[in-house]
């Protein structure tokens, strides 16, 4: 009964079934990360709420009347965020540079 396959038919079907299974790999791995980045997203929003309300009344009020003289109509705030100080940055960015320059192939 085996007689009548062919060693292409065999070798087709083995590469078949092969793509197949990596195939089924991939689309669980994007499942699984999708998963994890929803997971992420929700937690960050979890702590990003409480964040929000260690802002006092005051000065979300002049926030918002900031916003209203400026766009000329009443705004409702829903998050605030702070810009990290260009000081951090400067580090950030000479670190950086640190390494690019130690990696450099040439003259240092």
């Amino acid at each position: 009964m085996m007689s009548h396959l062919s060693p292409g038919l065999i070798a087709l079907t083995a590469f078949a079934l092969v793509f197949a299974a990596l195939g089924l790999l991939a689309g669980l791995l994007f499942t699984l990360r999708a998963l994890a980045v929803r997971s992420a997203r929700r937690k960050a929003a979890a702590d990003a709420a409480p964040a929000a309300d260690g802002l006092d009344e005051e000065t979300l009020a002049v926030l918002a009347a900031s916003a209203w003289m400026a766009l000329g109509a009443p705004v409702r705030i829903h998050r605030v965020h702070a810009h990290a100080d260009e000081a951090d940055e400067s580090w950030e960015r000479a670190g950086r540079m640190d390494i690019m320059v130690s990696h450099r192939v040439g003259h240092k």
